[in-house]
């Protein structure tokens, strides 16, 4: 595994935390907080009075008031999910990826800020590699029993249409991608759920044939 993406982690059906929490270095996982920079104090005096002078002054104002506000988000990738064993490793991610920083915490688990234009653009393409991975599921020869591939907006739930009653082997693989897909994306955006849930529902009917969810899946299948 490539060390320095985030986006391809080992696959484990295990649901783990995650939160937005405040600016670079803190550890609280619960509200994105904006932190301040502030435009520079030192500015040229001119004469009082004068048109450039009043300007000058003016401009120097609108700078401080619209004094730079940068929001952070923290998530936190569990051990399962990311096999850094160094610091090292971990500042090599935050910089590969331009991120604010990285920390390898003593659970295993990393820890990563970034800004909130950075972290938007992650799950952009995370998403995109959702698409492009349940497309190829439904393209796979190898499992042309599977038609079609849905999900809700929260990828807690993919609704997999086959053209048999009977699932095999290849459609429990293909939900067990759907199950890592639903997990990495709340634990990226910290939107907890009970489970992530796969249902195969017959094409014609629309009956669910069986379900499967990351809570059960391993002893069901």
């Amino acid at each position: 595994m490539n060390k320095a993406s985030l986006l391809l982690p080992v696959m484990v059906l295990m649901l783990a935390g995650c939160t937005a929490a405040q600016g670079p270095g803190s550890s609280d996982a619960a509200t994105a907080a904006p932190s301040i920079e502030t435009a520079d104090e030192g500015q040229t005096s001119l004469p009082q009075g004068s048109a450039d002078g009043e300007q000058a002054q003016g401009a120097a104002e609108t700078a401080q008031e619209a004094a730079v506000v940068k929001q952070y988000r923290t998530i936190v990738i569990p051990t399962m999910y990311e096999s850094v064993t160094s610091q090292e490793e971990a500042d090599e991610i935050a910089k590969t990826n331009g991120y604010e920083s990285a920390s390898l915490e003593e659970d295993g688990s990393l820890t990563i800020v970034m800004e909130e234009d950075v972290y938007q653009q992650m799950i952009g393409e995370f998403l995109a590699s959702v698409e492009k991975g349940t497309r190829e599921i439904v393209g796979d020869g190898s499992a042309s029993s599977i038609k079609k591939i849905e999900y809700n907006d929260d990828l807690s739930v993919f609704t997999v249409s086959v053209d048999t009653d009977e699932i095999g082997i290849i459609e429990r693989q293909a939900a067990e991608e759907l199950v890592m897909y639903g997990t990495l994306y709340h634990i990226y955006t910290g939107n907890n759920v009970d489970h992530i849930q796969v249902d195969f529902v017959n094409e014609e009917s629309g009956d669910v044939i069986e379900s499967a969810d990351s809570g059960s899946l391993t002893g069901a299948y």
